[in-house]
């Protein structure tokens, strides 16, 4: 019997549990290669209830490149990726290639590893669309117009495949064109593949802070300048007001106050800059979900973290994410190119890499957290 036979018949003898303990300890890319071992192999991993063994851990980030233009075509945007693990990618295609009929791809949410796009297209060439898909698979789906005619402030998108399978893509509607106050809300549901029009439950003369939302316990958060988190569910049916304890108290002058709030294990974190003094940031966590009870976590020193203590944030330094699985944060430093994160824990700091987009003469790029979903459930999906 010759090598191949003895290999194939050894992976036969292997029981199901033990397949998934193998693959638990593989990083996702040796994971997605597997799927290809067999049908069987391919349902074990695809598995819900498997999925959830196998690691899906912080991988890097999702950024828009303008690498690809041309005089003809100036605004030519793709995908790329920067890694927080050495010589290891999470998928081979980062431009996003595979969904043809596009001439710029621009990542604008990433969401348990799908990801939201505005694609504008070869032809007519001032038409675009929304589209999600998995860079792990390859599968994308077109998400269709809502038909509202009514002024879009932002599109938001969540996506937790341990609540649902499917995808929700939220259109925040203006509700005064003068002002740009936060108003009714239409959700789309990749169960049924429709919208869903809502009356929001929020109150009046609410403001967006222009960041991502954050889809937490089947919710989606928005951050506001009246130092609120907004927050409704998929339905529609739950809204909810959080209130802050600490104010935004940096302007950035083309965008506004500016904050950020993200999730990691399961809670969801407000970070602020404290102005005045020697620059600092602090790090509330919300405790008590359902109570709304926040703790003072952390604050932490800038130059503690870069070594200089004149750097302002969003003009020197972009705070980009924080882990999912532990206290890190991701920093993007714009005087060296280099992305950082920070060990709140045990104030530990790493340079990981360089970018290969220069900062240092325009606005930060949105880095979006990429986790890679192994699964095709998209394919049925839209």
């Amino acid at each position: 019997m010759d090598c191949t036979k003895k290999s194939a018949s050894a992976a036969a003898d292997l029981t199901d549990d033990l397949i998934i303990e193998i693959l638990s300890r593989l990083p996702p890319k040796s994971i997605c290669r597997f799927k290809c071992v067999s049908w069987h192999w391919y349902a074990l991993i695809t598995n819900t209830e498997h999925s959830k063994k196998i690691p899906h851990t912080l991988s890097g980030f999702i950024y828009p490149s303008d690498r690809w233009w041309t005089l003809e075509d100036p605004i030519r945007t793709f995908p790329d990726f920067v890694g927080i693990m050495r010589d290891e990618k999470p998928f081979s295609d980062p431009s996003l290639t595979f969904m043809a009929g596009y001439r710029s791809i621009i990542p604008k949410i990433c969401c348990n590893g799908l990801l939201f796009c505005l694609c504008w297209k070869d032809f007519p060439r001032d038409e675009a669309e929304y589209v999600v898909c998995n860079p792990a698979t390859e599968k994308w789906v077109v998400v269709p117009d809502s038909g509202d005619e009514s002024i879009s402030l932002v599109h938001r998108f969540g996506f937790d495949p341990a609540v649902s399978p499917h995808f929700y893509v939220f259109q925040i509607i203006d509700a005064d064109e003068n002002y740009g106050y936060v108003g009714d809300v239409n959700i789309y549901s990749s169960e049924t593949g429709a919208w869903s029009h809502k009356e929001s439950g929020w109150g009046d003369e609410l403001q967006l802070v222009d960041r991502g939302g954050v889809f937490l316990n089947g919710m989606l958060h928005l951050l506001t300048y009246n130092f609120k988190i907004l927050a409704v569910d998929t339905e529609g049916k739950t809204w909810r007001t959080i209130d802050l304890l600490e104010s935004m108290t940096v302007l950035c002058f083309w965008i506004g106050p500016e904050a950020f709030i993200g999730q990691s294990q399961g809670r969801l974190y407000y970070i602020n800059m404290r102005a005045g003094g020697i620059p600092k940031l602090s790090v509330w966590i919300l405790e008590d979900y359902a109570s709304g009870e926040w703790i003072f976590k952390y604050s932490i020193s800038i130059s503690q973290i870069f070594g200089e203590k004149d750097l302002m944030f969003e003009r020197d330094y972009s705070l980009i994410a924080i882990h999912p699985e532990c206290n890190m944060l991701f920093f993007v430093c714009k005087c060296e190119d280099k992305l950082i994160s920070y060990d709140m824990d045990h104030g530990k700091v790493c340079v990981i890499c360089s970018l290969k987009e220069h900062l240092c003469h325009r606005p930060f790029l949105p880095y979006l957290p990429y986790v890679p979903y192994l699964s095709d459930s998209l394919a049925a999906q839209g």
